[in-house]
């Protein structure tokens, strides 16, 4: 399913939750945890409307780079004591550099915060193009979101729409349940139908898509679901209960799939569980 062993957190202002997540995560599969902070700074970029970079201006924003690394390995170890954790500071483009680590690392954990036009102009310009492209799993986690006593116990919710792009999402969703003792929910939803052999075809696709798998996964419940809402809606919905949700691309040629199509910007935007994202091989 991964790359690599390595669990990388993206690590920004946003990334508090994000930490602890990945953190739990990598001692669950026994893996690393590397924190990449990567500085992107530009002759331009000074400290005042329209001057340029001083020496100075880069210091500060290399010590507050340093600072937010600091405080995200603080935050690890507070959440997995032992882990093996590992922090750098890179210097170049920020999607460049965060996308080329994705071909040798388990998964990319990113995070997001706040609503209004911030929001969105941060999942818009990084996190909406590490989604379609990124090599392995990419995963949001929303920071600040409160978390659920029972969070730990929650099933993990899967989005299947009877491709092969819902393969590694598959794959990812049982893995992940797996490590976590917890259950799996398959849905496959394709919207309203008053037509009783669509439905029978609905359960069938389903059906279909998760053949073989509860032989791989002896030890991890599926529960199969179905739904005549739209996929962004029956997902967010479901996901209001589940501890994670994982949805397929197709990787780096961008979104096709019903359940990661037109709905990928509005499911990053707007769901509060951590998504993951998988592209298909």
């Amino acid at each position: 399913m991964s790359n690599g062993d390595t669990v990388i957190v993206a690590v920004d202002e946003s990334a508090g939750s994000a930490v602890a997540w990945a953190a739990h995560t990598a001692a669950l599969h026994h893996a690393p945890l590397h924190l990449l902070r990567v500085l992107e700074v530009t002759p331009d970029q000074g400290l005042g409307l329209g001057t340029t970079l001083t020496t100075e201006d880069y210091d500060r924003l290399e010590d507050h780079a340093n600072w937010l690394l600091e405080t995200a390995a603080t935050e690890a170890a507070k959440a997995e004591p032992g882990l093996t954790v590992t922090t750098e500071l890179a210097t170049g483009a920020i999607i460049p550099t965060l996308f080329e680590r994705t071909r040798t690392a388990r998964m990319l954990v990113g995070g997001a915060r706040g609503g209004g036009t911030l929001r969105r102009a941060l999942l818009g310009s990084v996190s909406s193009v590490l989604a379609r492209r990124s090599h392995c799993p990419f995963v949001v986690v929303r920071d600040g979101v409160p978390l659920p006593l029972d969070l730990a116990t929650r099933p993990i919710l899967v989005g299947v729409d009877g491709t092969k792009i819902s393969e590694s999402a598959i794959a990812a969703a049982l893995d992940e349940a797996a490590a976590r003792g917890v259950a799996v929910i398959a849905l496959h939803a394709e919207g309203s139908s008053d037509d009783p052999e669509m439905d029978a075809l609905d359960d069938y696709v389903l059906a279909e898509s998760l053949a073989g798998w509860q032989e791989r996964y002896p030890n991890v419940r599926i529960d199969r679901e179905t739904s005549h809402d739209t996929p962004e809606r029956s997902l967010l919905t479901l996901s209001g209960s589940t501890q994670l949700l994982v949805v397929g691309t197709r990787g780096r040629s961008g979104f096709t799939s019903k359940v990661f199509g037109s709905t990928s910007q509005s499911l990053l935007l707007s769901v509060q569980t951590p998504i993951m994202i998988t592209p298909t091989p």
